[in-house]
């Protein structure tokens, strides 16, 4: 199925949903229609070892976003985000490849009923392995009691960070893209049961599954995903992740082990997006047998947010430790600042490096 047959049959909902005072009423979705957007200032400068010169840059970000007012179930949504370097220590340090400094990321049509979303185009996914802004069709099935069904296919992606240059759509597999079937059952007090397939055509299917306990203190997390190759010189790859967290007195608390694969890794799980690594950088996680443990803490105290990470990975008889620092103020509503260290201490000495990262963000 291509993106153009989903359109006509969108097109064609949209027609059936039009009545009497159709033109008067789609003016005044578009008209109270809301406006949003940010503008963000950020700066990072890494400080390498060995004979590896010190990197950074400053850059600016705008986004700006529009989305209608609810019309019979129907909304269109629009968004873009620009990005400019103002500063780098060396040449390349922001983009040493041509991307673009602007990007339409979102451009959808969605229909929305009690029993059913449909979104058309341009739009953000955050699943377990798709993230990022995808060219894409979408459905969300809410017929069954406490249960989520998502469907997609998408042919194209693209990424609209507010820290990094930006990467323009790219076609996904070819022309061939990728499809996921995702289903979340919450139906059990304080637990979520949720389990994915994924199939990249000619690439590899990913399957998974994953379960969430959480009370307002305590929670917990297994999860288990694999992939089945199709290319013959790429192994199976898998990976099993697992994690604790306890929340008190204004602190939290996580401890987690990553496993991955011994020949493969995560095989190509990672193609369109990933959620498992926590770590800043994490450089080794997703490696062929790679053996991950962290520990993190965080602190809220008013408009005051602390935390910080330490994790080590072991991966092919190496070694990578990773510290995380973070802390972000809120100074109103819609201003806050924020700033992260990194430190990794690599196998090889020579890959070692400290990096620091400074953001302000203003949203309306």
């Amino acid at each position: 199925m291509k993106l153009s047959f989903s359109f006509v049959a969108l097109s064609c909902l949209l027609a059936s949903s039009l009545s009497a005072d159709m033109s008067t009423n789609i003016k005044k979705a578009f008209t109270d229609g809301k406006v949003s957007g940010d503008i963000v200032l950020y700066g990072e400068q890494q400080n390498n070892s060995g004979i590896n010169n010190d990197s950074g840059f400053t850059m600016g970000s705008i986004g700006l976003g529009y989305e209608t007012i609810d019309y019979n179930g129907l909304k269109v949504s629009l968004a873009f985000r620009g990005n400019h370097d103002f500063s780098e220590i060396e040449d390349g340090d922001y983009n040493n490849i041509d991307q673009p400094t602007a990007i339409l990321h979102t451009a959808n049509i969605s229909y929305t009923n009690k029993y059913i979303t449909l979104i058309l185009g341009r739009q953000e996914i955050d699943l377990e392995w798709m993230g990022d802004f995808h060219e894409a069709y979408v459905g969300v099935i809410n017929a069954i009691p406490d249960t989520t069904i998502t469907l997609g296919h998408t042919d194209r992606i693209a990424v609209a960070d507010i820290d990094a240059p930006l990467e323009k759509f790219s076609k996904i597999n070819g022309s061939n893209g990728a499809n996921v079937l995702d289903l979340k059952y919450e139906g059990i007090k304080n637990l979520a049961l949720n389990t994915y397939y994924y199939n990249v055509p000619d690439i590899a299917d990913w399957y998974g599954i994953k379960i969430d306990y959480n009370t307002d203190m305590f929670g917990g997390t297994i999860h288990y995903a694999g992939s089945d190759e199709d290319v013959s010189t790429t192994d199976n790859g898998s990976i099993l992740a697992a994690e604790v967290r306890s929340s008190f007195n204004k602190f939290d608390l996580n401890l987690g082990y990553i496993s991955t694969d011994k020949d493969a890794g995560i095989g190509s799980m990672d193609t369109v997006g990933d959620n498992i690594n926590p770590l800043e950088d994490g450089n080794q996680v997703y490696q062929s047998d790679a053996n991950t443990m962290y520990l993190g803490v965080g602190y809220k105290l008013d408009k005051l947010a602390l935390n910080a990470m330490y994790g080590r990975t072991k991966y092919n008889s190496d070694n990578e430790n990773e510290i995380n620092i973070g802390a972000e103020y809120g100074i109103n509503d819609d201003f806050s600042v924020g700033a992260i260290f990194i430190n990794v201490d690599a196998e090889n000495s020579d890959d070692d490096y400290n990096k620091l990262s400074f953001t302000a963000n203003y949203t309306f």
